[in-house]
């Protein structure tokens, strides 16, 4: 979708450099914090709350890393928390619905994977709220889901359609692709693919799925899969596609596809996640279970010394050890600083908000948006970046709910709004 690029675009206007890139998403990650310390004013220990947010996000290097790269994740870190925040109060004018649309419909234009937070937010709130405020509450959400859809996911049909000939709110490439790299990846340790994009690593988890000999007849299976997706999708090609794909592919060069042969291929890869996941129901369960987990928990990478591309029997990955204490620095360090945080605040977060249900009600939009943007990655690849957009959202639940005084809960009331 067009909303990175165009926010790339306007910043170099001003500077084509990286460092100054780097200064900008660092400028919209120090915004967010800013929201989210105004919000917790509004509290009570407001002091001590606003002192333990700061100390948690000290040793949150993984969004300080996105903060210097070519990532859509610093600006998506803003939206999504001035969203959620809105909902609170004293929040001035983030309370306006037309606020809340922006928000939304540039975070789609970013990331098309917000399409359905309006309406998953609308549900909860009509999960939580008596029947009789169902009304009032669904005109409220209807507002904003409205000018949303026209400006987001209507507008960008629109022009896929004028482009690609094919009225469609998100982009033609689907989600499948994304999918079936997340089937095999706990099946494939250290290998690799140069199907759909090239020289895309499965990745290698410190917790082993399955021995050398079983990965490498997986592979072979997963070779297989990906000619029966390329020969069916093969007849939508376009002259075009069979004489720039194979030469894109070959070259390293990101391949881009005429718009019937791309849904083509969404479409036959889609039947064959459904395949694999009929014909092995107990392992999607655990893995996906096992997903979950890894959204937030970095694994501990250990370098790899050869990554398999291509069949080649006989050969299979070799994994390295890292390079002195600094080497198991970078290794370990990103893991303890995420299982602390989320590994173990997050299970925290959950028991605090079963016992105490009538306190988080006037902060259930903080939870849903981060519940949201976890749940809709589960099917996907293991990428523990996908919920760096809600880090600052959830961990402040997770402060808020150090924090909160026991003894007195807060009474049950309409949010602000």
């Amino acid at each position: 979708t067009h909303g990175y690029p165009a926010f790339l675009m306007v910043v170099r206007m001003v500077s084509k450099s990286k460092f100054f890139l780097g200064l900008v998403q660092g400028a919209l990650y120090l915004l967010a914090l800013w929201l989210v310390l105004r919000y917790l004013r509004t509290q009570e220990d407001a002091d001590l709350r606003r002192n333990v947010f700061l100390l948690a996000m000290l040793p949150q290097l993984q969004l300080l890393y996105y903060v210097g790269q070519v990532f859509p994740e610093p600006l998506m870190v803003l939206l999504l928390t001035a969203l959620a925040l809105s909902y609170g109060r004293g929040m001035g004018r983030l309370h306006d619905p037309w606020v809340r649309i922006l928000l939304l419909v540039v975070a789609f234009w970013v990331r098309p994977i917000v399409l359905l937070l309006p309406l998953f937010l609308l549900v909860v709130d009509l999960f939580l709220e008596p029947r009789a405020q169902w009304i009032a509450t669904g005109r409220r959400h209807l507002v904003v889901i409205a000018g949303f859809v026209l400006l987001g996911p209507f507008l960008f049909a629109c022009w896929n359609l004028r482009t690609h000939g094919y009225f469609k709110p998100v982009p033609l490439t689907g989600s499948a692709v994304i999918s079936n790299l997340g089937l095999w990846q706990l099946r494939l340790p250290g290998y690799g693919t140069v199907h759909y994009f090239q020289y895309n690593t499965f990745g290698r988890e410190i917790i082993p799925w399955v021995d050398e000999a079983n990965a490498a007849r997986y592979y072979s299976a997963y070779q297989e899969q990906w000619d029966r997706i390329e020969a069916r999708a093969a007849t939508a090609m376009t002259p075009e596609d069979r004489a720039h794909v194979p030469a894109m592919m070959e070259h390293n060069v990101w391949a881009t596809r005429a718009p019937a042969y791309t849904i083509a291929l969404d479409q036959a890869i889609r039947e064959e996640n459904w395949a694999m996941i009929k014909a092995d129901p107990w392992y999607y369960l655990v893995s996906r279970l096992y997903t979950s987990v890894r959204l937030w928990v970095t694994n501990i990478n250990l370098p790899m010394e050869r990554v398999i591309y291509r069949l080649s029997p006989g050969e299979h990955p070799r994994v390295g050890r890292p390079a002195g204490a600094m080497g198991w620095a970078k290794a370990l360090i990103p893991f303890l600083i995420t299982f602390v945080t989320f590994g173990l605040g997050l299970p925290f977060l959950l028991i605090s908000v079963i016992r105490d249900p009538r306190r988080w009600y006037a902060r259930r939009y903080l939870l849903a948006t981060v519940g949201y943007v976890w749940l809709i990655h589960i099917p996907m690849l293991i990428q523990s970046r996908y919920t760096v957009p809600v880090h600052v959202l959830a961990i402040l639940c997770i402060v808020l709910a150090l924090t909160d005084r026991k003894q007195a809960p807060a009474p049950v009331g309409q949010p602000g709004r």
